[in-house]
Parts: C-alpha cells; structure tokens; sequence
C-alpha cells in the first residue's frame, strides 16, 4: 500500500510519499496447534533475520489453550490472523490526499496538478461525494477559459470544487476480494475507483490497471504441504516454499520452489536446526516457543514420531530459553525439559466442561484418499476416564461432523498423555469402521493401546482401511 499527503504553506507545497514493502507470510496449518503456531513464529523470525526480505507469521485459526499458555509462558504475541490470503481491494489502495465539501475549483486544479491523479471530494463525515478529475475540470471551466476576461477565469476558480465532481463512478469496499469486483470493474469506463472501509469512509484510490493485475500474496507454508490444510486462498497466492514433516501430498506449483520435508517430530526441530547451522541464535521467548513445539508435537519424546534429533536440538533451544544453564550436565537440561513440558501438556489437556465444537474443532485434520474424505481429531487427557461423561455429545457432534463436511469416516482420537493409550470414538460408513483392527468397547469406542501419533500411527491405518472398504 501506498500512502500520499499534502503538506500545503504559504511558499511550499510538498508531497510526502511513505511506502510499505509486502511481507512474505509464514503460515502454518488450519486448526493451528502449539508446533504450527511455533514454527510460523520462529521461521518467520529466522528468515527476517537471514535476508534482505521481509517477512511475517500468522495462524489460519484460533491459539488452542496449550499454545495460549506457551505465548504467555514467554512472552510472545500470538502471529496475526490470516482468515483469507486473497489479494483484496484494500491490498492495493493508495491513499491520495482528498479535497472537503467547500474548496475551491482551484484548490483542486493544485491537488490533480501535484499528484497527476483524479482528486476525491469528501463531505464532513469523511464519506466521498465523488471524483473530479482533469477531464471534468477543464468541461466544467471551459467557458471561462476560453474567455479574454482575467476577471471571468479568477471567479471561476473561485467556485466550490463540488461543480466539478463525477459521482457516477462506483465505489469499492476495501474488504472485496478483487475476484468479486472485476467484472464490475472491466465494465466501467472509469481508470481510477474509490475505495471506502466497512464503515463507507475514504480510504484511497485505486487504479484499474492494478485490479486486473493484482499482485499474489507471497506464503511460506509450515507444519503442512496439503491444500486442504491451508489457509483459505492459498490457491490465489504464491506458494515460495515448504517445511514441513508430515506426508507428501501433491501441490502444484507454477514455479520450482524450496521444498523441504523430513522425517522429525516437529516442524520446530527444523526450523531450529536450521537457524543453529547458520551459528544462530534465538532469542529467549522465541526458542522458548520452538521448544514447546517439539515437546507437544512429540509429546515429551514419548511419540513414536520422536527422533534423536529432536532431542538433541531440544537441549540446545533449552538453554537459549534459559530454562537451563549451558554448564548443566545433559541429564539436568533434561530434567528441566520434561518439568516444563509437563506444564505444557497440562496446560491443554481434558476434556472438561469445554464445548464439544471446541474439542473437536481445536485440533482436526482433514485427509482425501480415493475419492473419500475423513476428518480425524485430537484431544490429550490425564485420564480416559473423562472420556466417558461426554461421550453421547461428541458422538452426536461427530454425526454433525460428518454431514456438514461430508465426509466418510470422523473420528477423534482421545489419547491419554500419562499412560500412552488412546480411545477412538468414530462415526461414519459402517463398512469402514468394521475394516478398522482396534476393539470394539462396550461403549461402541475403539480402544487402541500404545497409539498416542495421529500422524505415523493411527493415519496410515485409516487410509489402509478406506483403501480396503472404498
């Protein structure tokens, strides 16, 4: 966006042109969770850090109550909120300086002389009447221009800029997405549009030119490489590179990009590796950050998605947040580790009296396979036994689940994060969930001991399973 002011004294006329550049956006998964939101902070800051670019995490949901716990833990404001990454109308405004119901034809001669742009004409609540530009200057004086009379053309100028004003030309919310404003746009005869906010005040201007050629947003996408995960939009912005650690999925892209997904327990680990290769170092509340990603991604190391890298770049971000001393023996940061990340898990752990939209809805993943698509939530208690006092409304929630999303098969995956065991409640084709290998209990759950990983256990399992029955 470009910004324009007019600063007008008796002898100087001057135009202040401030720009600010576009960031890259840094962005994890929809239903963000602690790594997703960690990762977007702290690669976001690395990249800032390691280039002449600039950059800027957000989130494509709410911060769950564990990923609440970490911000204020160490101090970090959560990463904006990115709802959609379509270019919209308020992308490309320029804020040209504005005429009041009440100047003069002059005046406004002075404005369009000095900015080379149509001039907005405003009434007192700083909503616009409409546009005057150069052509309709000129029509509007033409009489008196062509006159001999110095006295004829000095009235003329004296005239209220309001004569001269086109308010024919259509005026542009900055909320539209430029996708929805396009075809107004190709049929006007107008190069220059108006642009207001929610509340009908001027914003800007902006030129036809560049609503038909609306620059994409720039997105770096963590913690995710499917697009059925990302923020909404992604399809209309410029994918410049991936880190990730879970499955590949296929994403075209228009260009080669930067592509990484490796084997780990959390996208934090390699954003840390990344920035301790470089000789980097975080600062507290970021490695803070980075560090609560891998503890709830691999839940403390007990995951089987836990590798010895994870556990190793977690002793170094450990001391960088000054959770332990760099001279403590390997055992002691270890220890400090695991009383942190106990907070950690506590932190977002039970079922309670939380509603079962926000169980159910904090942290779910979406996945197509064969022209199926299931939904498979995750939720960690202390104890299973919370399980059961909600269990009638999180089965009707999923039966709600699988009708708005159409989907196959829903479940949500109760993992109990002392004892290492989950419960699966499921709902959807009776053919694929007999095909699932877990017990059936007397409460119509799936018991599945020794599985705590959505992602290495239980996924590869659903998808054998819709393969089997679809």
């Amino acid at each position: 966006m470009v910004e324009y002011s007019i600063k007008v004294t008796e002898a100087v006329e001057e135009i202040i042109i401030a720009t600010t550049a576009e960031s890259t956006l840094v962005i994890g998964h929809r239903n963000p969770d602690m790594d997703a939101i960690a990762s977007a902070i702290g690669y976001a800051w690395l990249l800032e850090h390691t280039s002449s670019e600039k950059y800027i995490a957000g989130r494509a949901g709410q911060v769950n109550a564990q990923t609440t716990f970490a911000l204020e833990y160490f101090k970090v404001d959560a990463p904006i909120l990115e709802t959609d990454v379509r270019t919209r109308v308020s992308d490309l405004v320029e804020k040209m300086p504005s005429l009041q119901r009440g100047q003069t034809l002059l005046e406004a001669c002075q404005s369009i002389a000095r900015t080379r742009r149509p001039a907005p004409l405003l009434d007192e609540d700083q909503k616009p009447i409409g546009l005057i530009s150069g052509a309709g200057l000129f029509a509007t004086m033409a009489d008196a221009l062509s006159s001999t009379s110095v006295l004829a053309l000095a009235k003329e100028f004296d005239r209220p800029a309001e004569s001269a004003v086109d308010s024919s030309n259509i005026v542009l919310q900055g909320e539209e997405f430029i996708r929805d404003v396009i075809s107004q746009v190709l049929r006007s005869d107008y190069d220059e549009f108006l642009v207001v906010d929610d509340d009908g005040h001027y914003s800007g201007l902006c030129r036809k030119s560049h609503l038909l050629s609306p620059p994409r947003r720039k997105i770096v996408m963590v913690d995710h490489n499917e697009l059925a995960q990302a923020v909404p939009g992604l399809e209309e912005g410029e994918v410049v590179e991936v880190l990730d650690h879970h499955r590949l999925s296929s994403m075209p892209t228009s260009v080669p990009i930067r592509f990484s997904i490796e084997p780990v327990g959390s996208c934090s680990t390699l954003v840390a590796e990344r920035g301790v290769e470089q000789g980097i170092v975080f600062p507290e509340g970021i490695a803070g950050l980075l560090l609560s990603g891998i503890l709830s991604d691999t839940l403390i190391f007990r995951s089987p998605t836990a590798t010895p890298r994870d556990r190793s770049i977690a002793l170094k971000l450990a001391v960088m947040a000054k959770l332990a001393l760099a001279k403590d023996k390997e055992e002691k940061v270890f220890q400090s580790i695991a009383d942190f990340g106990q907070q950690l898990l506590a932190s977002g752990a039970g079922l309670g009296m939380r509603p079962v939209e926000e169980i159910i809805g904090t942290d779910i993943k979406y996945y197509e396979t064969n022209g199926a698509k299931v939904g498979i939530a995750q939720v960690e208690v202390a104890n299973l036994s919370e399980l059961t006092p909600r269990l009638e409304a999180l089965h009707e929630a999923l039966e709600e689940l699988t009708k708005s999303q159409k989907l196959t098969l829903a479940l949500l995956m109760v993992t109990d994060v002392v004892l290492g065991n989950s419960r699966l409640v499921v709902v959807g084709q009776p053919r694929v969930v007999a095909t699932l290998p877990y017990p059936r209990l007397d409460d119509e759950t799936l018991d599945a001991p020794g599985i705590m990983s959505r992602k290495k256990q239980l996924l590869p399992t659903v998808l054998a399973a819709l393969s089997q029955s679809m």
